[in-house]
């Protein structure tokens, strides 16, 4: 709450900053000759505070009560305050609407994620203005950089000490944090830290190297057999995927009124994408909004499956899933990659005259339900079981 104290021949109006018992605390004064007068400003600055919902610092305050210029900025802001505020200010007004957004929905939340995990834990107690201190500011910003890179994941009990955190995901937490403190550029901070300053050609705070991405990219061959041993709910689906170059997402949002399957330029319209907890929304950028041109074998494979459906029916709905008010039957991906696709790419793998034997039996849960152990295990050198020296497989191993 805001309220209003006198203080000697001064009046001033204090509040928590966001309203929180943990905010910057923040005052106001104000000074005059006519104790009526200031009492009317002071009371004039509280009606202000309430109606910005606490979500402004003093120096506006006195800015627009006073018509003064603003002082400079204080940074009297911790950082996780700020990322409330950001977030609220960077939630889509329309997630549906192309451009209306800079960030979208399912974005937004990954950075979140981010946000609570790897950088909040560190810094979120932080004022700002502690992190563009020159000196301090540096060294608190480098020391949860190595916190970071120190930092391990996916403990469990066979190793307990965990694996190191990657390049990519150190790399993804500061990019994430730039964005944020960009944000806060002029309103709160002078400027961004963790941005390069100047004619920096190396990041100071000791941001580790991305690995370089290797790509792998697989023969005809290869796709064929995967496409023999893929299980009928995702044959066509896989076939449509390495004929077209669609991301699965994209693919798995298709209507019927996105296809043309007849006439002499078949296409497929990308105009959404299947997004995290099953939302159908846009796809990943304005550019990903285009017309792909289709063989003629892809679109008698989309003839067939949209046949006897509505417009607005899904092309690849989940299977055994009924549309209901308001949502789809789509897919869940992590479900499609694991009891569908995992299994394919290890029966095509797997040497069909000498398969290896099954995993054994889990202790705990379905027995047969290890679709990654199968799928590594095909993978490993010797997995047939008459040797590496088998000629009895039509085709070599794909490289999967």
């Amino acid at each position: 709450m805001a309220t209003i104290e006198d203080r000697g021949t001064s009046v001033r109006v204090c509040w928590r900053l966001g309203g929180t018992r943990d905010g910057a605390r923040m005052s106001a004064p104000f000074k005059g000759s006519d104790p009526t007068a200031v009492r009317k400003l002071a009371e004039q600055a509280q009606k202000l505070v309430k109606a910005y919902q606490y979500q402004i610092t003093r120096d506006e305050v006195l800015r627009i009560v006073l018509g003064v210029e603003e002082a400079p900025r204080t940074g009297d802001i911790t950082l996780a305050q700020w990322v409330k505020i950001w977030y609220e200010d960077r939630k889509p007004a329309a997630p549906d609407v192309p451009g209306m957004d800079d960030i979208q929905a399912d974005t937004l939340e990954k950075y979140m994620q981010i946000l609570r995990c790897r950088v909040l834990p560190y810094l979120g107690h932080k004022f700002l203005r502690e992190l563009t201190a020159e000196e301090d500011g540096e060294k608190v910003l480098k020391e949860w950089m190595r916190s970071l890179r120190k930092s391990r994941v996916k403990r469990t009990k066979s190793n307990p000490g965990g694996k190191p955190i990657s390049a990519n995901t150190v790399r993804a937490a500061h990019a994430v944090l730039h964005i944020v403190l960009g944000a806060a550029v002029p309103r709160f901070i002078p400027f961004n830290p963790v941005a390069r300053q100047g004619n920096e050609r190396k990041n100071r705070l000791g941001l580790p190297k991305a690995p370089p991405f290797e790509g792998m990219f697989l023969d005809v061959w290869e796709v064929e057999r995967i496409q023999r041993h893929c299980d009928e709910q995702i044959a066509d689906i896989w076939f449509v995927l390495v004929n077209t170059g669609l991301r699965l997402g994209e693919l798995l949002a298709l209507r019927v009124q996105d296809v043309t399957v007849e006439g002499r330029e078949p296409e497929v319209r990308v105009q959404r994408a299947l997004k995290a907890g099953g939302r159908i929304g846009l796809p990943k950028s304005l550019t990903s909004i285009r017309r792909v041109s289709v063989s003629t074998a892809v679109a008698e494979v989309l003839a067939v499956l949209c046949k006897g459906k509505r417009p607005g029916d899904l092309i690849f709905p989940c299977p055994g899933k009924k549309r209901t008010k308001g949502a789809e039957p789509t897919w869940n991906e992590n479900n499609l990659y694991r009891r569908h696709w995992l299994p394919s790419v290890a029966a095509a793998m797997r040497c069909g005259a000498h398969p290896p034997p099954e995993p054994p039996k889990p202790a705990r849960g379905r027995a047969g339900s290890c679709a990654m152990t199968r799928c590594r295990r095909a993978a490993a050198p010797g997995s047939c079981a008459a040797g590496p020296g088998c000629t009895t497989a039509a085709t070599p191993t794909p490289r999967i």
